[in-house]
């Protein structure tokens, strides 16, 4: 149920200005994806926090016409519309380094963001479902890690993973999951998978792209964007999961 009856567009590349309209732009099917299922999860007055503040922040923001809380690097601070509150889940592996003051949330968004940590997403998942109401959501979403793409690289020799960047704020995938795996972390961590879905989320007419803005394919970008959506699921780019916290934990 929506928070709000205020009709809105759905978000697309065309919405898109700035530096980083080539990033946004691939981007643009998986923020529409996530902002259709948020739509279906959120209650009027939910509480939601957005780990990993982006460009994603703000649609929610706009879309549902509410505040939402977001967790990441950078120091504590108000803002008109919602409270920014630091802590680099990396520390997660230490339990006393948790934090305690963070009020509980209905909704929680980690949306590419496991990928790009470097501790055991056991403990990461933890420590997130502490910020959770008993019968909150935690909308999960990442790589497949044995996606088409990751499975060509291999067949030819290469690795279909990037190398960790030099920034520690912005290093890259440290490590992909596969469903399976996520489920079984999922249930070690004191989840239980309320509902999991393999798709295509992406743009490929914008595949390549800078921090300069992009260098569009529209020929090549839009076959591929064909033909990655009529894989078979195993097969597809991205892995979204809706877990709540385990009745028996």
């Amino acid at each position: 149920m929506s928070t709000t009856s205020r009709p809105a567009e759905p978000f697309s590349a065309k919405s898109i200005r700035g530096d980083d309209r080539g990033y946004l732009a691939f981007h643009a099917p998986r923020y529409a994806y996530l902002l259709q299922e948020l739509e279906r999860q959120l209650t009027p007055g939910a509480r939601v926090l957005d780990i990993g503040p982006s460009r994603l922040t703000e649609l929610i923001r706009d879309r549902f016409a509410i505040r939402v809380d977001t967790l990441g690097f950078g120091a504590d601070r108000d803002g008109p519309r919602g409270r920014h509150f630091e802590f680099d889940l990396n520390r997660s592996q230490w339990r006393d380094h948790w934090r305690t003051d963070l009020p509980s949330y209905d909704v929680i968004v980690m949306a590419e963001v496991i990928e790009h940590l470097h501790t055991a997403p056991q403990l990461v998942l933890q420590f997130v479902r502490t910020l959770l109401d008993d019968r909150g959501l935690l909308l999960l979403q990442t790589p497949n890690a044995a996606g088409l793409s990751r499975r060509v690289k291999l067949l030819f020799g290469r690795n279909p993973y990037e190398k960790i960047r030099l920034d520690p704020t912005n290093p890259g995938h440290f490590r992909e999951y596969t469903v399976a795996e996520l489920r079984e972390v999922a249930a070690q961590s004191g989840f239980q998978v309320e509902r999991s879905s393999l798709g295509f989320h992406l743009d490929m007419r914008y595949g390549l792209h800078d921090e300069s803005g992009n260098q569009p394919r529209p020929i090549s970008g839009a076959l591929k964007n064909i033909v990655y959506r009529c894989l078979p699921p195993s097969l597809r780019f991205g892995i979204t999961m809706e877990l709540r916290r385990a009745t028996t934990q």
